[in-house]
């Protein structure tokens, strides 16, 4: 299959070499100013993986037929990165892998239901073009369809995959629709990841899997963020944490009203045993002086629901607060000494 990678960071760089090494063809989808120090090998280093170097071609503009188009670009730059991507191409399938809950519905818009909803669990970090640390022993993607006749009954075709049928865009309306065509596509997609090394869970419910990626991690962002440090500062301040554990809570609550159920005390299980180290991209963004971040993309979906629902969130609104205040300064602050390369939860 030929696979091309629209963000070519952490999560990009490890998924595109992974798939290169499985032995699919992978192009690159590059900034200029990129693709110019990129020097046609993607370099993998991983003290539990091993390292590894696999050649993949780099381009600036995707003009030519691919099987698979994978969206690994932040929240921010999606507009500016689809911009790259030839309006006639018509990939058979479009994988986002972004952090939020709004960004299916306006790739829907292009794609039609060849867009697919997914999430990836992995801790990675690009430390140049074509290089890339891979710190996590995992890497999980779950996938779902947004076509309403496979994605699940009720509620969840209005949730924020955008599977209602007035979302279906004119890529939808080829001889392959519904059901049949979203399992295939999910059944190939799964089979491909396995064979790469990666893990690969398909799911009924697109708002199941973006939901249950952003419970763990808008917290966890926002925490990091508002103590400008890894998971181990904001547990060595009480207040903090009491807030992080609250915002966790608070998240579930909301991913409720999306009738997606998630379990708070594994949440909270979850983030007790997390190591000291865990950090964010979203921190590592922020103190880097990196604008714009995605901050709202993760906060405002959840707010606005909040509000639409009437769930109080009082935690989670101090915390997006705080780390509003740690975004604002428009100078660029000095190196950040933070440990989350060896954390981070993308």
């Amino acid at each position: 299959m030929r696979h091309a990678i629209l963000g070519a960071g952490g999560v990009g760089l490890a998924l595109g070499a992974a798939l290169a090494r499985a032995g699919h063809e992978v192009v690159l989808v590059m900034r200029e100013s990129s693709r110019a120090r990129y020097r046609g090998v993607i370099d993998v280093h991983s003290k539990l993986h091993g390292d590894l170097a696999v050649e993949a071609r780099a381009v600036e503009r995707l003009d030519e037929p691919v099987d698979v188009l994978w969206v690994t670009v932040k929240a921010p730059a999606l507009d500016a990165a689809l911009a790259r991507v030839a309006p006639r191409l018509t990939p058979d399938s479009v994988v986002p892998l972004l952090n939020g809950l709004d960004h299916p519905r306006s790739l829907r818009t292009r794609f039609g239901p060849r867009q697919l909803v997914g999430a990836i669990l992995i801790e990675a970090e690009r430390t140049a073009p074509g290089r890339v640390t891979w710190n996590s022993l995992y890497a999980e993607v779950s996938l779902a369809t947004t076509d309403g006749d496979h994605a699940g009954d009720g509620p969840e075709d209005r949730g924020p995959a955008g599977d209602s049928p007035e979302d279906r865009g004119p890529a939808g309306d080829g001889p392959e629709r519904g059901a049949d065509a979203g399992g295939r596509r999910l059944g190939g997609l799964a089979e491909v990841l396995a064979d790469a090394g990666l893990g690969c869970t398909p799911e009924r419910d697109p708002a199941s899997v973006l939901w249950r990626k952003l419970v763990l991690l808008l917290p966890l962002a926002l925490a990091t963020t508002a103590a400008d440090g890894p998971l181990g500062i904001v547990r060595r301040r009480p207040e903090l944490s009491a807030l992080l554990r609250d915002a966790a809570r608070e998240a579930c609550a909301v991913a409720a009203t999306d009738t997606v159920v998630v379990d708070d005390r594994n949440l909270l299980h979850t983030l007790d045993t997390l190591p000291g180290r865990t950090d964010t991209s979203l921190h590592r963004d922020v103190a880097a002086g990196v604008r714009p971040t995605e901050l709202a993309a993760l906060t405002e979906p959840v707010l606005r629901r909040a509000r639409d629902h009437h769930v109080a969130v009082p935690a989670l609104t101090e915390l997006a607060r705080r780390a509003a205040e740690r975004e604002r300064p428009a100078e660029v602050p000095a190196p950040h000494r933070s440990t989350y390369r060896k954390g981070e939860t993308s």
